[in-house]
C-alpha cells in the first residue's frame, strides 16, 4: 500500500520511471549478451589461434559495454526526475496541510517530528522511488536473465549455483520482520532529537537568561544517546544478517569456480561457456549483496511513508461550511450567544453573552487564565465554541467561508512573531500588494515609524527571525502596524501595549481612537490605561463576565476593576 501510494505522487512523470526501468531492461539484455562476445572470442578465435576476426569481436564488444552504460546513464537520469517530482508535490502538500491546520493540531504534534516528515522522511521516499524500486526490479530482471542464459548453456551447473538462493531469500525475509520495528523507533527518537534542537533555536535568550545552557545540552545529550543506541540497535540487526548473505555471496562465487572448472575437465562446456558463467556471476551476486541493503532501505521507506501520511490525511477540526457565506463587506457586529468553551474537562468559558455594535470598541480585562484571549480567538475561528455561537452581522461564523471571514479581521497576537522578512514586508503580511502610503500610515499610527526609519536601510532593513534585533516594544508596534495596514472591520488587539512605555501607549490610543468609528476594536489589556476610553469594558473571572460597564460606572462599582486602577495609579479621584 505504501509502495502504490508514493508512486502515485509522480502522476504525470510517472512514464519517466517505467521508460526508466525499460531502459534497464534493455541494459541487461545487453549485459548478458556481451558475454557470448567473449565466448566467441575464446571458442573461435583464441582456442584454435583464428585472429583475423579479433577486432571485429572487441570492437563488437566495447559497443556493447557503450550502449550498456548508456542506457544505465539515461535510466537513472530519469528515474530520478521521476522522484523529484514526486516530492516536489508531495512537500507541497504537506506544508499545506500543516498550514491549515487547527490551533490543536500544533499542540498534539511535536514541531521536530512535523519538520521531520518534511524533510528526511520525504527525501527516504525519494530514495525509494529513484533507487530502491528501480534496483529492485532490476535485482529480479537480473537474476531471470543470468537463469535464462545460465540453463541454456548447461541446466545441472545453473542448478547447482542457484541451490543458495533459497537460503538469501529466507535470511532477506527475517531481516525485513525484524529490522523494520528498529527504524520505526529510531526515526521517532529522531523526531524527539530535531524537538529539543527547535526548542533551544527558538529558546536560547530564555535559555541563556537562566544560566541553563549546562541542563539544555544533558537534555540533548540524551536524546542525542537515546537516537544512537536505537540506531546502534538498527545496525546490529543489520549486522546480525548481511554477513550470511555475503557469505552466500561468496559461496556462489566458489561453487562457480569450482564446478565450472570440473565440468570444463569432463568436457560438459567449453572454456567459452566457462566464461561466460564466470563474466555474469557478478550478475548473481550484486543483487545478493544488494538484498540486505534493498530490503534495510525498503523497511525504512515503510516506516517513513507511514509517518507522511498520518499527516497527509490529517483533517483540521476547523474548517470553511460545504455551502459557506463569504464575508467580503461584513459591517463588524458581533454577538456571543451562551457561550461555553471547553479544553477537555476543563470549562474555559461558561455562558457569555455578549453584544458588540459596529464601530463600538470595547475593552477586556480580567486575571491572568481568566479566558480573555480564548474569546477573541472565537471571532475569527482559531477555535470554536462548546456550546452556543458566535455571530457576525447576526451570522454564525461557522457559516462563513473561513478565510474570507479572517481577512475582514485584523489581530495582533499575544506572542508577537515577525518574520525573517523586511519591516515593509511584515508590516503588509496581511495586504501583500499594500501600497507604500498605507504602510507608513498604519506605522505612523502604531508608533512605529520613527524607529524604523532610523534603521540602517529604513522599511527594507530585514529583521531577524522572530523580530530577534528589535526590543519588545518595537515587535509589538510593528505587529500593531500589520494588524493597522488591514483596514479590516474588526480589530482585535491582545496586550498590544504590554512592552511600551505610558507615553507611547497614551500616542497609541489616540491614534486608535481616531479610527474606532470606522473598525470594530476590541482591545484586551492589563492596563487599565488601555482600555479607559472604550465605550464598554468587560470583565472576565473564570470564564464568566463578572463586570460590564464604561470606565466612569466600573469604577463606582468598585470592584476588580476599580482595585486594579488604584493599584495602578494609586488616585481613584483622577478619573472621576
Amino acid at each position: 500500500m505504501t509502495m502504490k501510494w508514493a508512486l502515485g505522487w509522480m502522476e504525470k512523470q510517472r512514464w519517466k520511471l517505467w521508460f526508466a526501468i525499460l531502459l534497464n531492461i534493455i541494459a541487461i539484455l545487453l549485459m548478458t549478451y556481451e558475454p557470448y562476445i567473449f565466448q566467441e572470442i575464446i571458442d573461435d578465435v583464441l582456442m584454435p589461434q583464428e585472429f583475423d576476426r579479433l577486432f571485429t569481436l572487441l570492437l563488437k564488444a566495447f559497443s556493447v559495454g557503450l550502449l550498456f552504460m548508456v542506457f544505465r546513464y539515461f535510466s537513472n537520469i530519469l528515474s530520478e526526475q521521476a522522484s523529484q517530482h514526486a516530492i516536489y508535490r508531495l512537500r507541497s502538500e504537506l506544508f499545506d496541510k500543516i498550514l491549515r491546520q487547527s490551533h490543536d493540531f500544533f499542540r498534539n504534534n511535536r514541531t521536530g517530528d512535523l519538520i521531520n516528515k518534511c524533510s528526511s522522511d520525504v527525501d527516504m521516499m525519494r530514495h525509494f522511488i529513484c533507487w530502491v524500486f528501480p534496483k529492485s526490479i532490476e535485482a529480479i530482471l537480473m537474476i531471470l536473465a543470468v537463469l535464462v542464459v545460465f540453463l541454456s548453456i548447461s541446466p545441472v551447473y545453473t542448478l547447482i549455483l542457484f541451490s543458495v538462493t533459497p537460503f538469501t531469500l529466507i535470511v532477506a525475509s527475517k531481516l525485513g520482520k525484524t529490522v523494520r520495528p528498529a527504524f520505526s523507533e529510531a526515526r521517532e527518537q529522531l523526531s524527539k532529537l530535531n524537538t529539543v534542537v527547535q526548542e533551544n533555536i527558538s529558546g536560547n535568550r530564555v535559555v541563556k537568561a537562566f544560566v541553563r545552557e549546562d541542563f539544555e545540552m544533558q537534555k540533548f545529550q540524551k536524546e542525542n544517546m537515546a537516537y544512537r543506541d536505537k540506531n546502534i540497535r538498527a545496525i546490529y540487526i543489520w549486522l546480525k544478517y548481511g554477513p550470511i548473505i555475503e557469505s552466500i555471496s561468496t559461496l556462489l562465487s566458489m561453487l562457480n569456480l569450482v564446478v565450472g572448472g570440473v565440468m570444463v575437465a569432463l568436457g560438459h562446456i567449453s572454456l567459452g561457456q566457462l566464461s561466460i558463467f564466470l563474466s555474469l556471476a557478478w550478475a548473481l551476486n550484486e543483487p545478493m549483496n544488494m538484498i540486505g541493503a534493498l530490503v534495510n532501505d525498503s523497511q525504512r521507506f515503510n516506516a517513513s511513508v507511514e509517518k507522511i501520511m498520518e499527516l497527509y490525511y490529517s483533517k483540521p477540526k476547523i474548517k470553511s461550511p460545504e455551502l459557506p457565506r463569504g464575508a467580503e463587506k461584513i459591517r463588524g457586529d458581533i454577538s456571543f450567544r451562551s457561550v461555553t468553551l471547553k479544553y477537555g474537562p476543563n470549562v474555559v468559558l461558561d455562558g457569555i453573552n455578549l453584544d458588540i455594535k459596529a464601530g463600538q470598541t470595547i475593552g477586556i480585562m480580567g486575571p491572568t487564565g481568566s479566558g480573555k484571549t480564548s474569546l477573541v480567538s472565537l471571532i475569527p475561528r482559531f477555535i470554536d465554541v462548546t456550546e452556543g455561537a458566535v455571530l457576525i452581522d447576526n451570522i454564525n461564523v461557522e457559516n462563513y467561508d473561513l478565510q474570507s471571514l479572517r481577512k475582514q479581521i485584523g489581530i495582533t497576537m499575544q506572542d508577537v512573531f515577525l518574520f525573517s522578512d523586511t519591516v515593509e514586508s511584515n508590516i503588509a503580511y496581511g495586504v501583500p500588494d499594500c501600497p507604500m502610503e498605507r504602510i507608513q500610515s498604519a506605522a505612523t499610527a502604531a508608533d512605529a515609524d520613527s524607529f524604523v526609519r532610523e534603521m540602517p536601510d529604513g522599511y527594507d532593513t530585514i529583521v531577524g527571525e522572530r523580530g530577534t534585533g528589535l526590543s519588545g516594544g518595537q515587535k509589538q508596534r510593528i505587529s500593531l502596524a500589520r494588524a493597522l495596514a488591514t483596514e479590516a472591520p474588526i480589530l482585535i488587539l491582545d496586550d498590544t501595549t504590554s512592552a511600551v512605555d505610558m507615553e507611547t501607549e497614551k500616542y497609541i490610543q489616540e491614534q486608535l481612537r481616531k479610527i474606532s468609528d470606522s473598525q470594530t476594536t476590541i482591545i484586551i489589556a492589563q492596563r487599565v490605561s488601555s482600555v479607559m476610553h472604550a465605550d464598554c469594558i468587560y470583565i472576565l473571572d473564570n470564564g464568566r463576565i463578572t463586570e460590564s460597564g464604561t470606565h466612569e460606572e466600573l469604577l463606582a462599582n468598585r470592584g476588580y476593576y476599580y482595585n486594579t486602577w488604584l493599584l495602578q495609579t494609586g488616585d481613584v479621584a483622577k478619573s472621576v
